[in-house]
């Protein structure tokens, strides 16, 4: 159960069943015990899927302390057991003061200078803490780690993730508290796209992001931010799919459109999040696709890949042919090859009205099994989409915002990875690509100043 305080004076009432103190009662620390430790917050603004969360709306965070002034903590082997491991304190209605009946200073004669360790969000997909802390005479040696931590393979389902570290003690922070200055310790990717051709019309539905890290190990140790990325992930990939709600990106030649790098538009999905069409990533550096000589990506390297179709915008017999995905057999291809989505869109307004679709000679079907057939209305349309990839070098510091932006001007890219041809260019693989890079930090929101400090 999480405690709330809302001054100092409720602190010492709290610990000593007092009514008020006043100059004659004078309290010496020694005395106290069962004195709640509290916690502030203080951080940028963060990004989750449903909300920008700041100090006032995170729901909670977890945290964990290490004494190393309490011998009985260590084990014969020399561990280090944590004074508080892992206990969630609860952000309730904003308040400004937090705790829990768990996190209490260390009771007389052991009262150290801890070390606090804060994460957000809970554990999850596996992900577990482990620790090997150790205590030699009077040097503590921090090895506490987060294992398994997965990113989402639905960039929809991603979220932030951040973490603190700080140190305290009951001499120096008993009525100030402890304040979490919360860093991101992930990269944020958004990726945009333009095109000034005049002879085709590009329609986007999707993105992926393939060969980077998907799970990884988290070092805590006790610098700024809390700790850092062991660098020894796994490999895949993370994609977006548009689904009901979803505005198709259509680049062409109409006024609203694209036309130059300045117009570039966000392809990642307009339902993945308002103002938050991003993915949230493992830092590391990655190096590009090998598509001539490994165009299967065997080594697991870097790419983008975008769900698109190409239609000419010029065509003889005034009706918008297909060029991709191949619609027929094409010099060097097989129409057949081709990894093709398929969604129904709204012929009104462009948008996507279910998740997508799967096709087989009786027709569309909303699972792979071909048993849940879809009745196409008349106001809807199925239109079909091929993936389109991008070699791309990347070195993702955490806590940054990195703006990939596709120019499609000269061409769409190369059949992608997972296509039977793979590698190969699609129409033209003459693909432009800047990138930019900010600082994700906003203005931080100040932690609380207790009242009378």
């Amino acid at each position: 159960m999480n405690t709330k305080i809302n001054s100092p004076l409720c602190l010492i009432s709290a610990a000593l069943l007092l009514a008020a103190c006043s100059e004659e009662d004078v309290v010496h620390i020694s005395d106290r015990d069962s004195n709640p430790i509290i916690f502030h917050t203080s951080l940028p603004t963060l990004t989750s899927r449903a909300q920008i969360v700041t100090k006032d709306n995170l729901p909670h965070f977890s945290v964990t302390a290490f004494n190393p002034a309490d011998r009985d903590l260590v084990t014969p082997a020399g561990l280090m057991k944590e004074y508080i491991s892992n206990e969630r304190i609860i952000n309730e209605h904003g308040e400004e003061l937090l705790t829990s009946e768990k996190c209490l200073w260390p009771a007389p004669g052991k009262e150290g200078n801890l070390a606090f360790f804060a994460f957000y969000p809970d554990l999850s997909n596996g992900a577990k803490l482990v620790n090997a802390t150790t205590l030699s005479g009077n040097n503590l040696a921090i090895d506490y780690k987060l294992t398994d931590f997965r990113v989402a393979a639905d960039i929809a389902d991603q979220q932030d993730f951040i973490t603190a570290y700080t140190s305290g003690s009951i001499d120096e922070n008993l009525f100030s508290g402890v304040t979490f200055n919360f860093k991101h310790k992930l990269s944020r990717v958004e990726l945009h796209a333009w095109s000034a051709n005049k002879n085709c019309n590009i329609e986007i539905a999707g993105v992926r992001i393939g060969g980077i890290g998907v799970r990884g190990t988290f070092d805590f140790k006790p610098i700024v931010g809390g700790g850092r990325w062991t660098g020894d992930f796994d490999k895949g990939s993370v994609e977006y799919i548009y689904r009901q709600g979803d505005q198709i990106v259509s680049l062409d030649r109409t006024a609203g459109s694209a036309l130059t790098a300045g117009d570039a538009v966000s392809i990642m999905g307009s339902k993945i999040g308002d103002d938050d069409n991003c993915a949230m990533l493992l830092p590391a550096a990655y190096a590009g696709w090998d598509f001539s000589g490994d165009a299967k990506n065997g080594n697991k390297q870097m790419y983008i890949s975008v769900l698109l179709r190409v239609i000419d915008a010029t065509p003889t017999d005034g009706e918008g042919d297909q060029q991709y995905p191949y619609t027929q057999d094409v010099e060097g291809y097989d129409a057949s090859n081709i990894s093709k989505v398929y969604l129904a869109v709204d012929k009104a307004t462009g948008k996507t009205v279910s998740s997508r679709l799967y096709k087989n000679a009786d027709g569309y079907f909303t699972d792979k099994d071909f048993t849940s057939a879809y009745a196409l209305p008349a106001d809807e349309e199925v239109k079909e989409f091929g993936w389109a990839a991008l070699p791309v070098t990347a070195d993702w510091e955490p806590g940054y915002v990195y703006t990939y932006t596709l120019d499609y001007t000269s061409g769409v890219g190369l059949h992608d990875p997972e296509n039977p041809d793979a590698g190969k260019p699609i129409i033209s693989d003459k693909v432009g690509i800047s990138v930019s890079v900010k600082d994700w930090l906003s203005t931080p929101s100040s932690g609380v100043v207790v009242p009378g400090s």
